[in-house]
């Protein structure tokens, strides 16, 4: 569970990324796809829940014409952002309690972080709570592709992909959530190209995780690195709307 752990990454500079360069699978082209798919309006408001260092948010107010939100628990991104990009709100909270009122988003925008927090079912009613009826949930995140991954994937080192269940429970839990799944994509190959650049980058995937520069941190990114290459993970692109019953 880490739930209430900044995206550390962040917070490294060694590993800190371009602002044009967000550190997950599929990059700003998988972020395009999404706004493309859900059919956002211009002036839109869209929330970016994880939002890193601000590369998503950026785009969508500047090439979309939306109008984007930011949160993420580390508080260097906000920070910075706040300085380097007047006008655009960023704000460090959680997930897991979204500091707006109900319905007053026309979309929530997920990449890689929902399996991030710990408590899958609250961060889903979250999303639900601040979306207009009507509103969209876009979501890129891992899955499992091995029903017997569970075990393997949760390793003694608190391994980020504890929160990874297969494509069927994804699907239950956004339907539980209030949501209907409209488009759903296998973008499994983004993660595999992702994990060849960071190795190609980084030199290895130990290499890359946080925590790799921590007394025993070599130890525990090897185990994180083998329960996410046993559990052979894949990556999906979902867009879910919200019910306009309230």
């Amino acid at each position: 569970m880490i739930s209430s752990e900044p995206n550390r990454i962040y917070e490294d500079p060694a590993l800190r990324p371009r602002e044009d360069d967000p550190v997950r699978p599929g990059g700003l082209e998988l972020t395009r796809r999404a706004v493309a798919l859900s059919g956002l309006r211009p002036g839109s408001v869209v929330l970016d829940i994880g939002c890193g260092a601000g590369a998503a948010v950026r785009y969508l107010n500047d090439s979309c014409a939306l109008r984007a939100i930011g949160i993420d628990l580390s508080s260097i991104p906000s920070a910075e952002r706040r300085r380097e990009v007047p006008g655009i709100l960023f704000v460090r909270a959680s997930g897991l309690c979204l500091p707006f009122s109900d319905a007053v988003m026309d979309a929530v925008l997920a990449e890689c972080s929902l399996s991030l927090m710990g408590n899958l079912d609250k961060a889903l009613n979250e999303c639900s709570r601040v979306l207009k009826p009507g509103g969209s949930l876009l979501v890129h995140d891992l899955f499992m592709q091995d029903r017997h991954a569970g075990a393997k994937i949760k390793s003694p080192a608190g391994c980020r992909l504890t929160g990874v269940i297969m494509i069927r429970e994804w699907i239950e839990k956004l339907e539980g959530g209030g949501f209907s799944v409209a488009f759903w994509e296998d973008h499994t190959r983004a993660l595999k190209e992702f994990a060849a650049r960071l190795i190609f980058s980084h030199g290895s995937l130990e290499a890359f995780w946080p925590g790799a520069r921590s007394a025993d941190g070599m130890e525990q990114a090897g185990e994180i690195h083998y329960g996410a290459s046993s559990a052979n993970p894949g990556y999906f692109l979902a867009v879910a709307k919200k019910s306009k019953k309230e």
